[in-house]
């Protein structure tokens, strides 16, 4: 009886031990950090600063967040996001005034990547800044939220790295830290496509695009829709997806331009689903004038070199 009741205490030491241990064990979560070593600047200097994710393993397919910066001693100059494991911007990295302080900048970013993503150090984009003035500072990350790639859009765990720096006249060093690479590659071709919904836009049809550039990224698209083959006949509006079309009876062929930040462009086209009948359209009526004026030409020329002589 009593070495049982030895065994169970013993028993006991080892489970309360073990609880013990898994209470202290680190509990793994998503992070988002920053990847700059430079923690000391030059005031005038350029910087880029990326902003990277860490599943620890989980597959994350949805990401958004803000990222807040010292307005008064950083000044934006632009983001970068080619090369970002974001497939598809709900809202592009943009930037905007910070809400309830005029000290504080923000750039709000919000975007899917379908079918998941699992790394240590995914590229969501990267922030370029310029020192203004010498003085201390920190950039953060609020209101960050991933959500996993299960099917149900499960909240994970998410932790956020700050960015602390300092700005001084005394620091010596280049005054651009910006890698200076051009683009000179078009985006990346997809495949726009019209689509409708009863309960959305009041049942009109709606055209979906999205495309990459590994470059300098997306800067904006445009579309343009024409009964003609001819894009010189109309003009191109700038455009987000999803964009509601004016030809709702779809006789029309429809161009989207993804336009990069270095200005490099590709164009795909959708064939109309109606298209107009051949003699609706009228290049093929000036088709059939020039025919008609050339014919015209060459039997004169014959007439006047031949039969008159």
């Amino acid at each position: 009886m009593i070495k049982n009741q030895k065994l169970k205490k013993y028993f006991v030491m080892i489970l309360a031990s073990s609880a013990l241990l898994f209470m202290a064990a680190p509990v793994f979560a998503a992070e988002i950090f920053y990847d700059f070593e430079i923690k000391e600047i030059k005031v005038g200097t350029e910087f880029e600063i990326g902003i990277f994710l860490n599943t620890e393993k989980e597959n994350i397919n949805a990401l958004e967040g803000i990222v807040r910066f010292p307005a008064e001693l950083l000044e934006f100059k632009k983001i970068r996001d080619g090369n970002s494991i974001i497939n598809f911007w709900i809202e592009r990295p943009r930037e905007r005034q910070g809400t309830g302080d005029k000290e504080q900048g923000e750039v709000v970013f919000s975007g899917i990547t379908p079918g998941g993503y699992t790394g240590t150090k995914g590229l969501l984009f990267s922030l370029v800044f310029q020192a203004k003035k010498e003085g201390q500072g920190t950039l953060g990350i609020q209101q960050a939220k991933a959500l996993l790639n299960d099917g149900q859009g499960t909240q994970t765990q998410l932790r956020v790295s700050d960015f602390q720096f300092s700005i001084s006249e005394q620091i010596p060093g280049s005054l651009s830290l910006v890698p200076g690479l051009k683009d000179t590659e078009p985006p990346e071709s997809f495949m726009p496509e019209i689509a409708s919904d009863p309960d959305a836009f009041e049942g009109k049809r709606f055209l979906v695009f999205a495309t990459q550039d590994k470059g300098s990224g997306i800067s904006y698209y445009e579309v343009k829709e024409t009964r003609q083959r001819i894009l010189v006949f109309s003009k191109w509006v700038e455009a987000e997806s999803p964009y509601i079309l004016q030809d709702q009876e779809l006789r029309s062929y429809v161009f989207v331009k993804a336009i990069d930040k270095d200005g490099n462009a590709r164009i795909e086209k959708i064939s109309p689903k109606n298209p107009l009948r051949w003699y609706e359209n009228y290049e093929n009526w000036i088709i059939v004038i020039v025919g008609l004026a050339a014919a015209y030409a060459f039997r004169k020329f014959l007439w006047k070199k031949y039969i008159r002589a």
